[in-house]
């Protein structure tokens, strides 16, 4: 009697399922229902990347936000997680650069118009990767309503968000050592910085005083 096969398929049901519920559209925006359809919940996911792929991080944080976003519409509220990509411009930033260079062109030479340009194509190209993983996750994110780090209302929205934080005293500007790219000619975070241990000197600098202080 030959054995029988007890592993599970997870590609042929998972999926067709996931699908199912999307084109159904019980991922979008509702109007709720219950004594809670007046109150709102909406989670804005924090956009990894288009230039890479998911971590462990990425994976558990959307687990995360998933659990509470499908709790959310079972207790009736109208609820929207909202499907952001790209948070470090950066990143675009350096992959565009280099496949520019690859062609003998400068974004220096072709302006921040058609730069921004090349960055929605090469987007449209390479930036479905993570999409397709949070979708192979099977996150309920709302997927119809998908948003690009550079769209100029959301450049808006983050430029004004910022403004407001500083002018309330929740950020600002400090005196610090940053991490200055210069191929980039702009900072980069910690992450994105490669250290490089070398065997150097702790200079001490004594300045004179105009007014000599305890016979100094």
């Amino acid at each position: 009697m030959a054995e029988k096969k007890i592993d599970y398929d997870f590609a042929a049901h998972e999926r067709p399922l996931f699908d199912a519920w999307k084109d159904a559209g019980y991922f979008q925006r509702g109007e709720g229902f219950g004594a809670k359809k007046g109150q709102p919940y909406t989670i804005v996911i924090p956009p990894p990347n288009i230039t890479g792929v998911l971590h462990m991080g990425h994976a558990l944080n959307d687990t995360i936000q998933d659990t509470c976003i499908r709790r959310a519409r079972m207790q009736g509220r109208p609820t929207r997680w909202i499907l952001g990509t790209d948070h470090a411009g950066i990143s675009t930033q350096t992959k565009v650069d280099k496949k520019l260079a690859d062609q003998g062109i400068s974004r220096l030479e072709i302006g921040r118009e058609a730069f921004i340009e090349a960055c929605y194509d090469w987007y449209k190209e390479y930036g479905t990767t993570i999409v397709n993983q949070i979708k192979g996750m099977g996150c309920s994110c709302d997927y119809d309503d998908e948003h690009f780090t550079l769209e100029p209302s959301y450049v808006r929205a983050v430029r004004k968000l910022f403004v407001d934080w500083y002018r309330d005293d929740l950020i600002y500007k400090g005196k610090r050592i940053v991490n200055w790219c210069p191929h980039c000619t702009t900072s980069i975070s910690d992450d994105e910085a490669e250290y490089v241990d070398e065997a150097g000197h702790l200079w001490y600098l004594r300045y004179p005083l105009t007014e000599p202080e305890d016979g100094l």
